[in-house]
């Protein structure tokens, strides 16, 4: 090697060691100046700040500068939340700005239990605020905005049982009042004209949702769905219920809640199968089966569930039949039967409903007011239709149907609309088939119910 390439080498070597040196001081002082650091410090100083005596001073000048992290396996997820939020878990650090805050409702649901993520969303692994909270590019699940945060409740908590999240339930009430099962199946009940919903809160956003019930043919052009009507109020729960539905399910601890039933989901099975019929309750309901009011001192929860189970094995020649519960409703029932004597539930239990009665149960239950409207009184619009554009109504049902024929209308539906024009588009809203959705007793109901919608006084067409 000459003389002149030996001092080139030397110059570039130099050059380069020198540009590798100043990458490193660079990366050390940028690694100094993480956002996540200084938040750490602050809260040191504080700590320093509020000891009371030198054995606090000194943990509190000791507490290392380091990212903190939650393991989750259970949940697949790792959170570094609290590498920023340090005292979430320290009541005293209430009323602090954040990110030196203390979390409302912690021993409820302790953050090393739970972690952040399975309730706030965002990006766990991050440690950046931007990309922590997902407002980030590529990263579709961000954090919820407070006023939606009880969309989360749903993962582990039955929406209508959890006293804590009232707009939840409160949502739920309004899409099931709405008529949503009507056009959209949930959960594995409801029609097939719109798309499912179970994983509709992963996908959208609380503002998409919100402008696509106001205006769905605005955001989806094409969509047969009509404007709802909803108050400002029910917009925000129906929003926030919509936003619940991730399609996540959570393990074991963590679905404690939805896998062990509480009293509140017995009482709402003893309504739905009817129960008030053959038994009473505070002198309501039916003589064929024993009064329950005591039942609760009378047998023990082991008797209960056998008699669930198998009713002709625990009492011979009793009438009642073998409904087949899982175990689930079985605990949910002797749940409510035992504790029977603390609550006032007779105002709240029907009397036996006829079959109208339970009819227009089945009516509500699965939609029909989505496209018929409420008591059958008016259907929503369906473009290009040529019954007047819109979904008939109900009410003069009996004036064109047999039972017979009505009931095989519902079980096989109508997927063909005539159209008022051939050349513009088929309607978009049609007659699902509910063979094999509802059961076939309910759909007895249902036509009990719809052939009584016909006004009185009216001569029949028959």
């Amino acid at each position: 090697m000459t003389k002149d390439s030996l001092r080139k080498f030397y110059v570039w070597f130099t050059v380069l060691g020198l540009l590798v040196g100043g990458l490193v001081v660079l990366g050390y002082y940028r690694d100094e100046d993480r956002e996540w650091k200084d938040y750490q410090r602050k809260y040191a100083q504080e700590e320093i700040r509020r000891a009371s005596n030198p054995q606090q001073r000194a943990l509190a000048e000791r507490i290392p500068i380091q990212i903190r992290q939650i393991l989750l396996p259970d949940l697949n997820r790792v959170d570094r939340c609290t590498t920023c939020h340090l005292a979430v878990d320290d009541p005293s650090y209430g009323g602090y700005p954040q990110p030196l805050a203390y979390h409302p409702l912690h021993e409820q649901h302790p953050v090393e239990k739970f972690g952040c993520t399975v309730c706030h969303r965002g990006q766990g692994r991050a440690t950046t605020a931007a990309d922590a909270h997902g407002n980030v590019p590529h990263w579709d699940d961000a954090m919820l905005p407070l006023k939606y945060i009880q969309a989360s409740c749903g993962k582990c908590h039955q929406a209508a049982d959890n006293p804590g999240a009232p707009e939840l339930a409160r949502g739920q009430q309004v899409f099931e009042e709405s008529g949503c099962r009507g056009c959209h199946k949930l959960a594995g009940v409801g029609g097939l004209i719109g798309p499912e919903l179970d994983k509709v809160g992963a996908r959208r956003s609380p503002g998409w949702l919100k402008e696509h019930f106001l205006s769905p043919g605005t955001v989806t052009p094409g969509s047969g769905m009509p404007p709802q009507k909803f108050s400002e109020p029910d917009l925000d729960a129906i929003t926030l219920f919509m936003l619940s539905q991730v399609g996540e399910t959570t393990p074991g601890y963590y679905a404690s809640m939805k896998v062990i039933p509480g009293v509140a989901a017995g009482q709402r099975l003893f309504q739905e199968k009817g129960c008030i019929g053959c038994h009473s309750i505070a002198g309501k309901g039916g003589t064929i089966g024993p009064a329950l009011d005591d039942v609760g001192s009378r047998r023990s929860p082991e008797w209960m569930m056998q008699h669930f189970r198998e009713p002709q094995a625990v009492t011979s020649g009793t009438v009642m039949p073998k409904f087949g519960f899982t175990e689930e409703e079985a605990r949910a029932l002797t749940d409510f039967l035992v504790h029977l004597h603390e609550q006032n539930v007779a105002s709240s239990l029907p009397s036996a409903m006829n079959p109208v009665e339970r009819g227009h149960e089945v009516y509500r239950n699965y939609g029909c007011a989505g496209c018929h409207g409420p008591e059958g009184k008016g259907g929503v619009p369906n473009p290009n239709a040529k019954t007047a554009q819109l979904v008939p109504d109900l009410i003069h049902v009996a004036d064109g149907y047999t039972n017979d024929e009505l009931k095989e209308r519902i079980l096989k539906g109508q997927r063909e609309i005539t159209p008022l024009d051939p050349n513009r588009p088929q309607p978009p809203l049609y007659m699902p088939a509910w063979g094999g959705i509802i059961k076939d007793a309910q759909v007895d109901d249902l036509v009990a119910y719809l052939m009584s919608l016909k006004p009185k006084g009216e001569e029949s067409g028959f």
